[in-house]
């Protein structure tokens, strides 16, 4: 049976395959590419002056915000037609990050009083319109490379802080490290570096 470029064998079809998309392939890639850690991020400012840059050391985990464009549905005699619409920011009204908390409860006391900020309950006042675009109110998120340089960095404009969460206390415990969780709400976010 003869073969020809335009109708070739099953088996030629999956060799072609394999050279292209094999193991030997993924290795050659993977080895030069490498690939993006989840550990490698930094949290660098949350507000200008709410955390010192030693506290925000403490930051254990957080995530990349996320961005999406709308889809509007367009009816025409029975068909629906998807067409783009405005950009929106899922999640930024509830961004989760996580701190260990030291010995001085210093994270949680900034958390606590960035909330006090915004609204006082004591006396009924605080700063609870939307938040300015200026250094006070961002977040600063670099990814790094394995070399700790920053390779990419994200601004979370407008934020504050919605919730301090509740701490997990346990007199039975072996003394476990404390993890302190918070939720930030921001407007919208660029890359900026």
């Amino acid at each position: 049976m003869a073969t020809n470029a335009s109708n070739p064998q099953p088996n030629s079809v999956i060799s072609s395959i394999l050279n292209t998309t094999g193991i030997e392939n993924f290795y050659n890639v993977a080895a030069a590419n490498d690939f993006a850690r989840n550990n490698l991020f930094r949290v660098m400012r949350i507000g200008d002056t709410r955390f010192t840059p030693d506290q925000l050391l403490y930051i254990t985990t957080t995530t990349l915000p996320a961005r999406a464009v709308t889809n509007v549905e367009v009816p025409f005699m029975g068909l629906r037609f998807n067409v783009p619409g405005t950009a929106t920011y899922p999640g930024s009204g509830n961004w989760n990050v996580t701190f260990r908390v030291p010995s001085d409860l210093s994270v949680r006391t900034a958390l606590e009083n960035w909330t006090t900020d915004v609204f006082n309950d004591q006396y009924s006042t605080g700063a609870y319109n939307i938040p300015s675009r200026d250094v006070s109110n961002q977040i600063e998120i670099y990814l790094l490379s394995k070399m700790g340089v920053p390779i990419r960095q994200y601004t979370l404009y407008g934020a504050w802080c919605q919730q301090v969460s509740e701490l997990q206390l346990d007199i039975t415990s072996t003394g476990d490290v404390l993890t302190q969780q918070a939720v930030l709400a921001y407007q919208f976010w660029r890359i900026t570096g």
